[in-house]
């Protein structure tokens, strides 16, 4: 229910700032989307970067493929920079949220060479009442809009939606589709991946010390996920020795790995660098996220769907990983991950 309830605020929201464009010269152009977002909108495939549209018409940031980012609203000021928005209808959807926040603003500094990027949050509750929200707002940067409850909209919503229903026409340059937005800067993000999987493996090293990270490249914020490679199917009876695989209530030895499951791939979030497993169950087209709990368990967290361009990006590796280098990458990753002290996303 709140997922339909905050789609319908985000259009509305949407629509509220086309008017307001159309109103003064502060906002340049708004960033059209859903029905407006006319064309092709071509499904995920490998090579993919940059702006896309979802099938629905939702603005999203592709990087091989695999959407790393969803805007709710993208609009530019006189000056050409851009602004993205987004709409939040329910405390509980600010977890993690922050971080969300300054991944985005990562990109859009990449792509468009900006050193500021306004960010503006429209919520349909006080945002000073949680302690999600004031840190959202711990950035001159950052802008929040706080509007009556959806309820209240809702009241003053009368008769039914037609499809002869006639918007306004807003003047010529006051809205552009996101795949005609000019960047600064290229977005091979398959390089910029290969480039923090290759620090990895090269600073694995034979100690006990803890492995260098983040890499020192500038590229490194806009990698989400590092996938370090398919594992040789031989390799599962000796990662079975050191780690359990829980899915949901059951637990499986290596013949059962192998025998459930075709592909088994050794992976790691970012930033703070925890190990994932993704399993494929045979005669499926789905992966199982299987994320390490630092005490020597693999416990199932969600499915990846196929129609999603990770899970693309998923079917085209080969296997690659023996025993000895997934061991030790599991071993040197959850080192950091567990031990380093927690690490929070800047303010801006």
């Amino acid at each position: 229910m709140r997922s339909a309830e905050g789609r319908w605020f985000e259009m509305i929201t949407y629509e509220l700032f086309l008017d307001l464009a159309s109103k003064t010269d502060t906002i340049k152009t708004v960033i059209l989307k859903g029905a407006d977002a006319r064309g092709k909108k071509p499904f995920p495939a490998l090579g993919q970067n940059g702006f896309f549209y979802s099938r629905n018409g939702d603005i999203t940031i592709r990087g091989n493929g695999q959407d790393l980012a969803e805007f709710d609203l993208l609009m530019t000021k006189p000056d050409g920079t851009l602004i993205f928005v987004e709409v939040v209808t329910s405390p509980s959807d600010l977890k993690d949220f922050l971080q969300e926040i300054y991944y985005k603003k990562q990109v859009i500094r990449y792509l468009f060479n900006q050193k500021a990027v306004t960010f503006i949050l429209v919520t349909s509750f006080p945002l000073t009442n949680y302690k999600g929200g004031r840190k959202v707002l711990g950035s001159e940067e950052h802008i929040s809009i706080c509007t009556r409850s959806c309820d209240n909209f809702r009241k003053h919503i009368a008769g039914t939606w037609s499809k002869q229903s006639l918007k306004p026409v807003l003047p010529p340059g006051k809205t552009c589709l996101s795949t005609e937005l000019i960047t600064a800067a290229p977005f091979p993000y398959k390089q910029f991946h290969d480039m923090e999987k290759e620090w990895v493996f090269s600073h694995l090293g034979n100690n006990d010390e803890p492995i260098d990270l983040p890499s020192p490249y500038r590229t490194h914020t806009l990698v989400k996920k590092i996938l370090f490679g398919r594992l040789f199917p031989s390799t599962t009876k000796r990662l079975c020795e050191h780690y359990k695989f829980v899915y949901r209530d059951q637990t499986f030895n290596a013949q059962e790995l192998n025998a459930n499951f075709s592909r088994i791939i050794l992976a790691a979030d970012i930033p703070d660098y925890s190990p994932l497993i993704y399993l494929k169950p045979r005669q499926k087209k789905e992966y199982y996220k299987m994320v390490y709990d630092g005490h020597g368990t693999f416990k199932y967290e969600r499915k990846t769907p196929p129609k999603v361009g990770f899970y693309v990006w998923l079917e085209s590796l080969e296997p690659e990983l023996g025993s000895q280098v997934t061991i030790k990458l599991v071993e040197s990753l959850s080192r950091y991950c567990f031990s380093a002290p927690i690490k929070q996303p800047p303010g801006s």
